[in-house]
C-alpha cells in the first residue's frame, strides 16, 4: 500500500512539473520569475546594406540545475530547440546555426540525450531586402525551447529577444 501511494505522489508531481511552464518555475537561487533561460543578443557591430547578408548572435544561459534540448534531441518525444524570427518583408532568415550538443544520460530516459547546458551561442544568418530603407531595423524573434532536469522534462517554453540593426544608406 505505501509503495502504491509513494508511486502515485511521485507521478503527481512528476504531472504538475510537467504542466508547469518553465518559466513559472523556480530556478537557479530558487527565485520565483527567475528564468530557465535568458537570451543575450548580439548585432552586428557594422552597418548592413540592403541586399546584403549578415550574423547576429544569441548567447543563452541556461539556468543551473537544468538543460535544454538540443535542436536534434534523438527522441521523438522531446522538443528541440528552435529559433524564428517574427515575419517581415525586410528580412529573411537563411541559416540557424547551433553548437555542437553534449551527451548525456539522465533518469526520466534510457538513453543518452542531445542537450545544452550552461552557455551557448546560436548565430542567424539573415539576408535584407534590397529595399530595405531608413538607418536602423528592429528584428524580433523567439527561441523555443524544452527544459528538464534530471528528474522530468518541463512543458516547452519560449524567450522572446529584439535587436536593432543600423543599416547602410
Amino acid at each position: 500500500m505505501l509503495k502504491k501511494i509513494a508511486l502515485a505522489t511521485i507521478l503527481m508531481v512528476a504531472l504538475a512539473l510537467s504542466l508547469t511552464p518553465a518559466s513559472e518555475i523556480m530556478a537557479g537561487d530558487g527565485q520565483k520569475g527567475n528564468p530557465i533561460v535568458v537570451v543575450k543578443v548580439s548585432p552586428p557591430s557594422q552597418t548592413v546594406a540592403p541586399g546584403n547578408t549578415f550574423e547576429l548572435t544569441l548567447e543563452l544561459t541556461v539556468a543551473p540545475g537544468f538543460h535544454i534540448n538540443s535542436c536534434k534531441p534523438e527522441d521523438e518525444m522531446l522538443v528541440p530547440t528552435s529559433v524564428e524570427l517574427k515575419k517581415d518583408p525586410a528580412l529573411e532568415l537563411k541559416e540557424v546555426l547551433f553548437p555542437e550538443a553534449k551527451k548525456k544520460k539522465f533518469k526520466f530516459s534510457d538513453k543518452p540525450l542531445s542537450v545544452y547546458e550552461g552557455q551557448l551561442k546560436v548565430r542567424l544568418k539573415i539576408e535584407l531586402a534590397e529595399d530595405v530603407c531608413g538607418s536602423s531595423l528592429e528584428i524580433e524573434g523567439k527561441v523555443r525551447y524544452q527544459a528538464c532536469n534530471d528528474e522530468a522534462c518541463l512543458r516547452p517554453s519560449s524567450v522572446p529577444f529584439k535587436a536593432t540593426i543600423k543599416l547602410a544608406s
